[in-house]
């Protein structure tokens, strides 16, 4: 269990607050809120409920929950949960190198607190299904508390886009950006 784990009292409490402080003018329900932590139904209405009691969220009369933003420490906690991930490097690594043959992943925008940044991963990689690809971003999703904007490009499609200067690749590389796996040394 990490250090953040223990304060916040565990995984699926913070993957809650990421939700919520993440996607901060975004009401959900409570079925929205255990599919997209990946969490249980239980432990999704116990987060909710304490969550609330210290007025971090609220409930709508339409039975839905949104972030309270006159909570008094929004600021610090999205700066604090921002820092620290739930995944690791290798971790996302590790989901992906299970559905793709890969060849680089680079990590940006949400990674990098560049908000601006059209994408938050790179994949190049070849032998993979999108279905797959979609399953494993959607665990990063529930890790992260964000929707993750990604894109995969087969190792071919990569290199011509890189050598004709392709605005999507361009913009991965010309801002802030984390190599976390790299065969193709071009970067």
């Amino acid at each position: 269990m990490t250090i953040l784990e223990k304060i916040f009292g565990g995984t699926g409490r913070i993957k809650v607050m990421r939700l919520f402080l993440f996607n901060s003018n975004v009401p959900f329900t409570t079925k929205e809120v255990y599919t997209r932590a990946k969490i249980s139904q239980a432990k999704a209405r116990s987060e909710l409920n304490f969550l609330s009691s210290v007025e971090m969220i609220k409930k709508k009369p339409n039975a839905t929950w949104v972030l309270n933003e006159n909570f008094s420490y929004m600021a610090e906690f999205k700066r604090l949960l921002l820092k620290t991930s739930l995944i690791t490097p290798q971790e996302i690594i590790k989901k992906l190198s299970k559905v793709c043959k890969i060849k680089m992943v680079i990590l940006t925008g949400l990674f990098t607190e560049h908000w601006e940044g059209g994408l938050d991963i790179m994949v190049v990689g070849d032998k993979y299904k999108e279905g797959s690809v979609q399953n494993v971003m959607a665990q990063i999703e529930a890790e992260v508390g964000r929707e993750i904007r990604y894109s995969i490009l087969e190792t071919d499609d990569f290199k011509y886009r890189h050598g004709i200067g392709d605005r999507l690749v361009r913009d991965v590389i010309d801002y802030p950006h984390n190599v976390i796996f790299d065969r193709l040394k071009v970067v």
